[in-house]
């Protein structure tokens, strides 16, 4: 089969200064950010399992927000800014997530609620994070610690600007479904450290 080459006229590209700068700086002006998850899994206090989940996914909702943040009019979400929570339906996070489809008691996360975790006891914990630093943040020093309440699989973890559980308003920034999967039991404690990292490319 023969394949037909189809020509194609770069005269405009080549002519037009702003295309040609976009492509010399093409590599330098480009910025990401990237979420790793970290698990730890303790059990009667002792720790049973450590874990570099990988990479998670931001969020289109999630991205809009820290543009408008970052670079338009609106306000901070209050003064504890994320907060972290976990979920037990075995589901991928994708792009076209929302606070309003995915979190609260019946979203399809399967957010985890009153009954299956009983520390914290009411709300999600806080995302706090020491002072940025190399272009990263992390809650390293303060993890969010979950003791569990019932016999589940946690199957990921998320951020999110409202701390109840049941919530389905505000923002979802970011999720990951976890590389290995978490069956805890009661009195189990599990810890998310939730790394965020921003590069320019």
């Amino acid at each position: 089969m023969e394949r037909k080459v189809i020509p194609i006229d770069l005269g405009n590209i080549r002519d037009s200064a702003e295309a040609r700068y976009a492509a010399k700086h093409f590599m330098e002006s480009g910025i990401n950010f990237h979420g790793q998850v970290f698990t730890k899994h303790f059990r009667e206090g002792k720790l049973i399992h450590e874990c570099d989940q990988g990479g998670n996914i931001f969020t289109t909702q999630g991205m809009n927000y820290m543009l408008e943040v970052m670079f338009g009019t609106t306000s901070k979400a209050g003064s504890a800014i994320f907060y972290v929570g976990i979920f037990k339906n075995n589901v991928a996070p994708a792009l076209a997530d929302t606070a309003s489809a995915k979190l609260g008691a019946g979203g399809t996360y399967g957010e985890c609620q009153d009954a299956d975790y009983d520390s914290p006891l009411t709300d999600k914990p806080s995302y706090t994070i020491a002072a940025a630093a190399s272009g990263s943040c992390t809650n390293s020093a303060s993890p969010a610690s979950f003791t569990m309440a019932q016999s589940i699989t946690v199957y990921g973890a998320f951020l999110s600007t409202v701390s109840a559980k049941t919530a389905t308003t505000g923002y979802l920034m970011c999720a990951k479904k976890f590389t290995t999967a978490r069956a805890v039991i009661d009195n189990d404690v599990l810890s998310i450290n939730y790394t965020i990292s921003c590069t320019s490319t």
